[in-house]
C-alpha cells in the first residue's frame, strides 16, 4: 500500500505541475515542439515507479535495487518476452479487420487522416520512401532492436515498481488477484497522460477506464513470464517490445476509432484474452504445473 500511495502521489503531482506549466498533447503530436516536450515528459514519467521503489527501500533500510528479481541470467523466457508482443500486435490488426467499417490500408491512409495536415505530410513522406513490405520489415526490425535496448530501459523504470516491488509485496496472492491489483493500479497511474490524449486522443475520459482494463488484461502474462524467467528484466523487455511494435496494429487501418482500434482498443482486448488463454493452456496441459489458478 505504501508503494501504491507514494507512486501515484508523486506521479500525479509531477503530471499536475507539468500540465499547469503548459504541457499539452499526446503521442500523435510527435512532429511538433509541444509533442516533443510531451514525449520527454512521458519518458521521464516511466521512471517514477522505480524512483519510488528506491525511496521506500531506503526508508525501510534495504539496499536499493535488492530483492527486486533483477537477473540477467538468460533463458528462453527472455526470447519469449520479446516475441509475444509482436504476435499480439499482429493478432490485434487481424481482429480489427473483422470490425464493421474497418478496412486494411496499405498506404496507411486512415492513420494519416487522423494527423494534422503538416504532420500527415511528413509521415506520408516517410512511408513513401520504401515499398510497403520493405517499410513493414524495417518497422519490425527497429521495434525488435528497440524492445531489447532503449525501450526495455525505459520499461524497466516502470517494471521495477509494478512487476518488481509491488509483485513481491503480493507474492502470497494467486496470479489472477495479483494481476487485478497490479493492473488496476498501473492503469490508474496512467490517467494524467490519458487525459492529455495518450492512446485515446478521441476519447480521453473514457480512455481512462479503457486503459485500466487493458492493463489488467496485459498483466497476467507479464507476471507469468517474470516468474518463469526468474527476472523482472523480462517484464522490461516485454513492456519495451510492446511499446515499440503496438503502433503496427493501428498503422494499416482505415475506419473505426481509438476505442475499437489498435492494441489498447477493444480489438486489443480480444487479442489479449486469446494470448492469456494460450498461456493458460500451455501451463495446464503442456507443462502440467498448473501455475495459473482454476
Amino acid at each position: 500500500m505504501q508503494f501504491i500511495i507514494l507512486t501515484c502521489a508523486v506521479s500525479w503531482a509531477a503530471a499536475g505541475i507539468a500540465i499547469l506549466l503548459g504541457l499539452r498533447g499526446g503521442q500523435r503530436a510527435i512532429y511538433s515542439v509541444q509533442g516533443l516536450i510531451y514525449i520527454v515528459f512521458a519518458a521521464a514519467y516511466m521512471f517514477l515507479p522505480a524512483v519510488c521503489t528506491v525511496i521506500l527501500q531506503v526508508i525501510h533500510q534495504e539496499k536499493p535495487f535488492r530483492n527486486l528479481n533483477i537477473s540477467f541470467r538468460l533463458n528462453w523466457w527472455f526470447l519469449i518476452a520479446g516475441i509475444v508482443p509482436f504476435i499480439y500486435s499482429f493478432m490485434t490488426l487481424g481482429i480489427n479487420l473483422l470490425f464493421p467499417n474497418v478496412t486494411f490500408s496499405v498506404t496507411a491512409e486512415g492513420f494519416l487522416s487522423s494527423l494534422p495536415a503538416e504532420q500527415a505530410e511528413l509521415a506520408a513522406q516517410q512511408l513513401s520512401r520504401f515499398p510497403p513490405i520493405i517499410f513493414l520489415l524495417i518497422q519490425i526490425a527497429q521495434a525488435l532492436i528497440a524492445g531489447y535496448t532503449i525501450n526495455a530501459l525505459f520499461g524497466l523504470g516502470e517494471e521495477l515498481g509494478w512487476r518488481g516491488y509491488l509483485l513481491k509485496a503480493l507474492q502470497n496472492k494467486k496470479l489472477l488477484p495479483a494481476s487485478l491489483i497490479i493492473g488496476t493500479v498501473w492503469g490508474l497511474w496512467h490517467f494524467p497522460l490519458i487525459l492529455l490524449g495518450h492512446n485515446y486522443p478521441q476519447h480521453p475520459v473514457a480512455g481512462v477506464g479503457m486503459m485500466v482494463i487493458w492493463c489488467i488484461l496485459f498483466t497476467p502474462m507479464m507476471i507469468y513470464i517474470v516468474i518463469k524467467s526468474k527476472s523482472v528484466i523480462t517484464a522490461a523487455i516485454f513492456h519495451g517490445a510492446n511499446n515499440a511494435i503496438c503502433g503496427i496494429s493501428l498503422l494499416y487501418l482505415s475506419g473505426g476509432n481509438d476505442i475499437t482500434n489498435g492494441a489498447t482498443g477493444i480489438a486489443g482486448f480480444i487479442a489479449l484474452l486469446l494470448v492469456n488463454c494460450a498461456f493458460y493452456i500451455y501451463d495446464k496441459y503442456i507443462t502440467k504445473k498448473i501455475f495459473l489458478p482454476e
